[in-house]
């Protein structure tokens, strides 16, 4: 029922709170590592057991699905009172708030954690022994390495920052590169890194210095710089989850919401028409484009350009692949025609 302003408002209010829960989710993987066992591990050369270190559990992610429980209930809810505020002009009374314990409503959002934290770890560990089996040809040395993937303590926070941990696989081949164009010498590769979005820019006067007078940057210095990159990287990468995730969760809500209207009697199924409402700009997928205007009853598919099916924007329970689905800013159009439901309404009371 929201229209695109709404809902945009909407992931734009909480997308900073996921970003950070997840944020929190990785800080605390970090700071449970034994450092001692990890550098034993390397020091052995014994990489799977150093990644078996490296745990990811469930029990960590507790703050980011929190953060998408609420936001899901939050969706939800605000379907139900625009439906209310709707059936009053028509003189339909709807009861009720959407039921997040649900089981429907449940189960998705069950098994949307676990899709989630499966896609975290495995991205995570793909990304840590490739590092690990890059330093090792190197010959870096194992607490170097260890560092590197859990990050180095803040003397002013005590925390730790920074580290490979929670990153996929692109983003730690830019950190190598950032870390390669750091140890260089070679002009046109410091000038390379100056050109990386995710550098911290407070570091560009050391690179400057460094192309006039062609000395290399200290080593402490360039691994600050890294440090900073990756915080910087796990940063965008949350923003990335964070507005992936809440568009799915927003959107799914608002169709178990309309579900669990017609399954408390109170909206008739053939009274809920939705229609697809491409973004209609130059970033518009093509597919997405040729589905604007598709009108479709309730729980019934939508049909992209290249023939994928979709009960509403972002959903991939039918089959659609990632790239139908990640960055789409689409919209379905609600519309329940509440003075055919006053009739049924009426008639059932007769």
């Amino acid at each position: 029922m929201a229209n695109r302003e709404t809902l945009r408002k909407l992931v734009d209010r909480l997308e900073p709170k996921v970003r950070d829960a997840l944020i929190q989710s990785i800080d605390g993987v970090k700071s449970d590592i034994q450092i001692s066992l990890l550098i034993a591990a390397l020091r052995d050369n014994d990489l799977p057991r150093a990644l078996d270190l490296i745990r990811l559990d469930r029990g960590y992610f507790e703050p980011l699905d929190r953060a998408l429980t609420a936001a899901y209930a939050e969706a939800g809810n605000k379907v139900f009172d625009e439906v209310k505020r709707k059936g009053r002009t028509k003189g339909v009374q709807v009861r009720g708030s959407f039921d997040v314990r649900n089981p429907a409503a449940e189960e998705w959002l069950s098994t949307q954690s676990s899709k989630r934290i499966v896609e975290i770890q495995e991205t995570t560990r793909t990304a840590a022994m490739s590092l690990m089996e890059r330093n090792q040809r190197l010959g870096t040395s194992p607490r170097t390495t260890a560092l590197d993937l859990v990050g180095r303590v803040n003397k002013a926070t005590g925390k730790r920052e920074g580290g490979i941990i929670g990153l996929h696989d692109k983003f730690k081949e830019y950190r190598n590169a950032a870390q390669d164009e750091l140890s260089s010498v070679n002009r046109r590769q410091l000038k390379n890194y100056l050109s990386r979005k995710t550098r911290d820019r407070r570091f560009d006067g050391a690179v400057h210095r460094a192309m006039q007078t062609g000395e290399r940057i200290p080593a402490d210095q360039s691994r600050k710089m890294i440090a900073a990159m990756e915080r910087k990287m796990l940063k965008v990468r949350g923003e990335a989850i964070a507005r992936t995730e809440l568009l799915e969760s927003t959107r799914t809500a608002e169709d178990r919401s309309l579900q669990q209207l017609v399954e408390s009697g109170q909206v008739q199924q053939q009274n809920i028409k939705s229609k697809w409402d491409a973004s209609g700009d130059s970033d518009t997928r093509a597919s997405h484009r040729a589905m604007d205007g598709q009108v479709r009853g309730q729980g019934e598919p939508f049909k992209s350009g290249d023939g994928y099916l979709l009960l509403h924007p972002g959903d991939r329970s039918l089959g659609a692949p990632a790239e139908e689905l990640i960055n789409c800013r689409c919209l379905r159009r609600i519309d329940i025609d509440f003075l055919q439901q006053a009739a049924d309404d009426e008639r059932a009371r007769m």
